[in-house]
C-alpha cells in the first residue's frame, strides 16, 4: 500500500521517560521559594519596574502613574484609564510579569486591568449653558429675564 500524496513518510524511534534527564532550570525551579505577595511588596516592585523600565520611553509612560492592587496572591489588577491601555499592556506582558515572577518567585503569577473611568464634571461654556446652569442655583433669575426681553441670555 502507498502512503497517501502529499504526506511523508517518517520514522519514529521510541524514547523512554527515564531517558530524559531534567535541566539545571528544572532543578531550580524545585528549590525556589515563593514569597508571599502583599500589597506594600507589590507596589515596591511595580515602583522598581517603573524605574528600569525609564529607558524605554512607551514602556514607562505605560507603567508610570498606574495604580495596581493585589486580589489574591497569584492575581493583582492595573487600573487603566482606557482599554487602549490594555492593548498595550498586553505587548509588554512578558516583560511584566517576568520581572515580578523572577522577583517573587511566584510562576502562576498574573494580572487583570481593570478600566478605571473618572466623572468629569461638565462645564458651561456657552451663553444658554451659564444660563441654565445660574437658573439651577437661583430660580429668580428667570423673572429678571422676564424684566429684560431684550437681553439675549
Amino acid at each position: 500500500m502507498l502512503p497517501k500524496a502529499g504526506i511523508p513518510h517518517r520514522s519514529f524511534t521510541n524514547i523512554s521517560i527515564s531517558d530524559i534527564q531534567p535541566t539545571v532550570a528544572l532543578k531550580d525551579l524545585e528549590h525556589r521559594t515563593v514569597e508571599k505577595l502583599t500589597q506594600e511588596r507589590l507596589e515596591d516592585l511595580w515602583n522598581e519596574l517603573v524605574e528600569k523600565s525609564k529607558n524605554d520611553d512607551k514602556l514607562y509612560n505605560l507603567l508610570a502613574d498606574k495604580k495596581v492592587e493585589l486580589k489574591n496572591n497569584n492575581l493583582f489588577t492595573i487600573q487603566v484609564p482606557n482599554i487602549y491601555f490594555d492593548s498595550l499592556l498586553k505587548e509588554y506582558q512578558t516583560q511584566i510579569l517576568g520581572f515580578l515572577r523572577e522577583a517573587t518567585g511566584n510562576e502562576s503569577l498574573q494580572y487583570k486591568a481593570t478600566v478605571v473611568t473618572e466623572y468629569v464634571e461638565k462645564k458651561a461654556y456657552m451663553p444658554r449653558e451659564k444660563f441654565d446652569e445660574l437658573l439651577k442655583i437661583n430660580p429668580a433669575i428667570l423673572s429678571l429675564r422676564k424684566l429684560f426681553p431684550d437681553i439675549d441670555f
